[in-house]
């Protein structure tokens, strides 16, 4: 691995061939990465990130068995089934549902990432196995911070230089000045905060603007879900537009590789006994 580079908000990403067959790393802490971690754990077949609303409806009718999900402003679009909090999102409502999915900020950083030859989805739930997940590619790496609004945001700036701080433990790696604020951000405001390390996530989240704002429209309970370091050690990926674990991507492909081999078969038994 030779060098991290973090776009501390996506509206730096004015082409989406920048990012061609490269490997990135999408935060969108409050919400969306969060909750798209959270819904496929409970049960959802996939979840389809579209750029706009419009989009999204043209989608689901097209799906059988989805369910419109998104918000705009924090709030659940009209029309749609759910929003965007992790709470919404029980495998009594998902389980086995395509989840067609537009957000204000998260979805667009997603969709820009359609060319990317590798992209995770990465929240403080999954962060120790998205580095995992980094190290066992040992590639470069571009972390996109959704931001809110194309403007910078703090939770996913803090959340961008924890993953850094990880990843260059025993490594030399190249850092400019978006790596070197981001390390240092995450760095200062764990030394800052003078309460035990659990918590420290949880009030970063409470000092933010989008936190504050959450909180404000009654979604307080989601900072605290969203600040739960690791309690889902998942792996989201986005690929061919849709987003699967990691391990229900290798499983298609193993059963379409045993499909294969199934289909071989037969042709050569007829040719035997031609």
């Amino acid at each position: 691995m030779k060098s991290i580079n973090i776009l501390l908000t996506q509206s730096f990403i004015q082409d989406d061939l920048i990012l061609k067959d490269r490997n990135v790393i999408i935060l969108d802490v409050l919400r969306a990465t969060t909750t798209m971690t959270i819904a496929l754990a409970n049960g959802a077949k996939e979840i389809v990130p579209t750029e706009s609303i419009a989009t999204a409806v043209r989608v689901a009718k097209g799906s059988k068995n989805s369910m419109l999900c998104g918000e705009r402003n924090g709030k659940v679009v009209d029309g749609f089934k759910l929003g965007n909090s992790p709470v919404e999102y029980t495998p009594e409502v998902i389980k086995d549902h395509s989840l067609i999915f537009s957000t204000t900020n998260g979805t667009l950083a997603i969709i820009k990432s359609k060319f990317a030859k590798n992209c995770v989805l990465a929240s403080f739930l999954n962060i120790s196995a998205v580095v995992d997940y980094v190290n066992s590619i040992d590639e470069d790496f571009t972390i996109i911070c959704a931001g809110k609004l194309n403007d910078f945001c703090l939770e996913d700036a803090v959340c961008a230089g924890m993953i850094l701080s990880k990843l260059s433990e025993g490594r030399n790696l190249e850092m400019k000045d978006s790596e070197i604020a981001a390390l240092n951000l995450c760095n200062d405001l764990a030394m800052l905060l003078n309460v035990p390390s659990e918590e420290k996530i949880l009030r970063m989240f409470n000092m933010s603007e989008h936190g504050k704002y959450l909180t404000s429209i009654g979604f307080g309970a989601d900072l605290e879900i969203a600040s739960k370091i690791d309690s889902y050690p998942f792996i989201p990926l986005f690929r061919n537009g849709v987003v699967k674990f990691k391990e229900m991507f290798e499983g298609e492909t193993s059963q379409k590789s045993k499909m294969k081999r199934v289909n071989i078969g037969p042709k050569k038994e007829e040719v035997k006994e031609k």
